[in-house]
């Protein structure tokens, strides 16, 4: 099988000929360099190496055009503090040893209705930038044309979404579910079609595997940022709004990306258009042992491989593997991978165990 049709057999609980080798969250450059040490080979891109199965992206920006000018406004000897690309006010930990890298979002571009409308106009759906330097109809053709599957990813919510509260902060776009909700109600409208308009031109026109809304924020350790009640009143009737129009045009795996436990918002999830969920933090208590025999063939799975088992060794990860892989396989409807970033904190070792469990795994 191609990754593309490996990708559809597993989607549409079919059998494949494989496990595909899957990434979800990358390897960070600190993580590499570590393996380095350990016996990987400097300068080798991982997906080579490994042989990890590669989908192709269609690079849509989603950002404000012009974006904000990243500059430094202030510094200390401990910490930094700049302007990102959304406009956002961003305090960054200075120490490099430091994995992942701390950071806090200190304040948004936007506070006031009049903000929000000035920020629409850095949000020209048809803004010919927001597509890649290649756009053609060859392009369209060449992911048409691909052995590998296609897909798409966006915020659902302008800035990052939740997590620089849709280009507000955090503690002002909270304060304003509760006070102005229609201000909300505003923005994702307005979303809605934005998202609709920028996407039309591709799923109009190739073939799309999947698609992946990044709403990175909307869960936490042990659950949501808002309640289903809450979701399906201020949410839903938008983001179904861009769900269907996906699935009108033939792209039938919607995703929902997050880290976090989202499972207070599934069932909601599910009425709204979302089918697929990624990657399903195991420090956030995701189970997708647990989610497949709730939820049965509703759910599309991606992910659940808990980097502290690779972070604790190759005993560990074979615990992990053999706990949730072989079952899950069987049931279909799932691909695994860990859960979170390769960081220095996980062993050349411990990967090479998993991968090497992938490949012998037997799925007949």
């Amino acid at each position: 099988m191609t990754s593309r049709q490996c990708f559809h057999a597993i989607m549409n609980f079919e059998t494949p000929d494989r496990i595909p080798l899957w990434d979800l969250e990358g390897f960070t450059e600190g993580g590499l360099r570590t393996w380095v040490a350990q016996g990987y080979p400097a300068q080798m891109n991982p997906f080579d190496y490994f042989g990890i199965e590669r989908a192709e992206r269609v690079g849509l920006d989603d950002g404000p055009i012009p974006a904000f000018i990243p500059r430094i406004i202030h510094e200390d000897d401990e910490w930094v503090i700049t302007i990102d690309r959304y406009g956002t006010t961003v305090k960054t930990l200075k120490e490099k040893s430091v994995t992942p890298t701390i950071y806090y979002y200190l304040k948004g571009a936007v506070e006031t209705r009049a903000d929000w409308e000035r920020m629409k106009q850095r949000h020209d759906p048809r803004d010919l930038r927001r597509y890649p330097k290649e756009w053609s109809e060859e392009l369209l053709e060449y992911y048409s044309s691909l052995d590998r599957p296609v897909w798409i990813w966006s915020h659902w919510g302008p800035g990052r979404g939740p997590k620089s509260g849709c280009m507000m902060g955090l503690e002002r776009f909270l304060e304003v579910l509760i006070d102005e909700p229609a201000f909300v109600e505003d923005i994702f409208d307005f979303w809605a079609d934005f998202l609709i308009e920028l996407m039309r031109p591709v799923v109009e026109a190739t073939r799309v595997d999947y698609m992946f809304f990044m709403e990175d924020g909307i869960g936490y350790k042990n659950s949501t940022l808002i309640s289903p009640e809450m979701y399906r009143k201020l949410w839903m009737p938008y983001l179904k709004r861009v769900c269907d129009f996906l699935h009108s045009n033939g792209v039938n795996y919607v995703g929902h990306y997050t880290s976090g436990n989202i499972e207070p918002l599934i069932p909601a999830y599910l009425e709204t258009g979302i089918n697929l969920f990624g990657p399903l933090e195991v420090a956030a208590d995701m189970d997708a042992v647990k989610l497949r025999k709730e939820y049965g063939r509703d759910l599309l799975l991606m992910g659940n491989i808990g980097r502290q088992a690779l972070m604790d060794g190759p005993e560990a990860v074979e615990k992990e593997f053999y706990a949730k892989v072989p079952w899950l396989m069987e049931q279909g409807g799932y691909i695994p991978a860990v859960d979170d970033m390769i960081l220095p904190d996980i062993s050349f070792a411990a990967y090479q165990r998993y991968v090497q469990l992938v490949r012998e795994f037997e799925t007949s």
